[in-house]
């Protein structure tokens, strides 16, 4: 690597991670963690729902680096919560969690020292029929926060974009309102182009680092509503 400045960045192959590649692309060097190849030259390829194979490839990986973006995440099958399978919610639990602890402690044992989490309102709220997706990324949001507690010489941040105009934006516009009322709130406004959220987490990231929230929401930014 011939930059000095490296990212890990996790889902950097689709989506908002590969809008963050191209973004932190212009001054990092930045390794991708996903099942698929990104544009970068460093890729980590493995399925995060494997969590045995993970821990075996990052093993085998040594990075000096200083920030980690998770950002990879399922939504998982949706429908009522007593429809979800036991299979069904583990394999969301495995990527959106379990895999993202692995790769946290990793990236702590090569010496990175910050993170930034992409949350989600549905870390918060409950949506009609979002068993998997709500309670993982909730116990994602909270595990970042207890690292950050329990490791208060480490810096975690937990971003949320809003809705972005991505594959997972038009899955969910497929689904049935009149079962789902709450997929009104996606018709209704309008997705934001994932690459004006990755330029302004670039932007100010290190802003971010400096301010003692542990979470923000970009649409509360200023240069959001420019």
């Amino acid at each position: 690597m011939n930059n000095n400045r490296v990212v890990v960045i996790t889902g950097a192959s689709s989506g908002l991670g590969e809008c963050l590649y191209k973004s932190f692309s212009k001054s990092h060097n930045v390794i991708n963690i996903s099942r698929s190849f990104s544009g970068s030259e460093n890729n980590i390829v493995i399925d995060l729902n494997d969590l045995s194979g993970l821990k075996q490839n990052l093993k085998l990986k040594k990075f000096k680096h200083d920030l980690c973006i998770l950002n990879a995440a399922t939504m998982g099958s949706v429908g009522p919560a007593c429809q979800i399978t036991d299979e069904e919610f583990l394999e969301a639990l495995k990527t959106n969690v379990l895999a993202n602890k692995i790769i946290i402690d990793w990236n702590i044992s090569n010496g990175c020292k910050y993170f930034i989490g992409i949350s989600s309102g549905a870390a918060i709220k409950n949506y009609d029929g979002w068993l998997n997706y709500c309670v993982t990324k909730s116990a994602f949001r909270s595990m970042l926060l207890q690292y950050q507690k329990d490791l208060p010489k480490l810096n975690f941040k937990l971003i949320s974009p809003g809705i972005l105009s991505t594959g997972m934006n038009k899955k969910i516009r497929t689904l049935d309102v009149s079962v789902f009322p709450d997929m009104n709130k996606f018709h209704q406004k309008p997705a934001t182009d994932p690459q004006k959220a990755s330029d302004l987490i670039y932007q100010k990231y290190r802003d971010y680092f400096r301010s003692g929230e542990s979470e923000i929401d970009l649409r509360n930014e200023m240069e959001w509503r420019d």
